[in-house]
């Protein structure tokens, strides 16, 4: 049968709807995530098999809710980093003069990598890019490049 003019053909819906329980069990899935729990925890706790199919849960829920979810997760995930960096600056404040350099490496080396889980979650890190060139800007010259070109000129005569 042939549409009347202005009506649109209809879309077929690629998300399939949720029943009720499942979109509790999403919703579940979300709160305990942004809680802190782990993926085994939280399938233990809501009745996945394992937690590869808690996380398949969790991200179809974010894929589902969008970016609105994305961002309070990734607030929680944010006020978690930044109590822990409290913390451990806290700790390194209070180190006196004498303090164990063992320790002190230990909580060093903890700022480091909350720092760089904090960097990573708000995607502050930028690309690096290099550029490697010869003398005075010009082009790379290695030995074997040199070679390579003695032996096509000897080809070539």
């Amino acid at each position: 049968m042939a549409r009347k003019p202005g009506h649109p053909a209809p879309q077929k819906n690629t998300t399939a709807a949720l029943t009720p329980e499942e979109a509790d069990r999403y919703r579940q899935v979300v709160e305990l995530r942004r809680a802190g729990w782990t993926f085994d925890d939280i399938a233990e706790h809501v009745g996945y098999a394992d937690r590869a199919s808690a996380k398949r849960a969790y991200d179809a829920a974010l894929k589902r809710w969008g970016t609105a979810a994305v961002e309070e997760v990734r607030a929680s995930e944010g006020e978690r980093i930044d109590q822990l960096w409290r913390r451990i600056s806290s700790a390194i404040a209070q180190l006196g003069p004498d303090a164990d350099p063992n320790q002190l490496a230990t909580l060093t080396n903890s700022a480091i990598r909350i720092s760089g889980a904090r960097r990573q979650l708000f995607g502050m890190d930028a690309p690096r890019q290099v550029e490697i060139t010869g003398q005075d800007g010009g082009p790379l010259r290695t030995d074997v490049g040199d070679i390579l070109r003695e032996r096509l000129r000897k080809l070539e005569a």
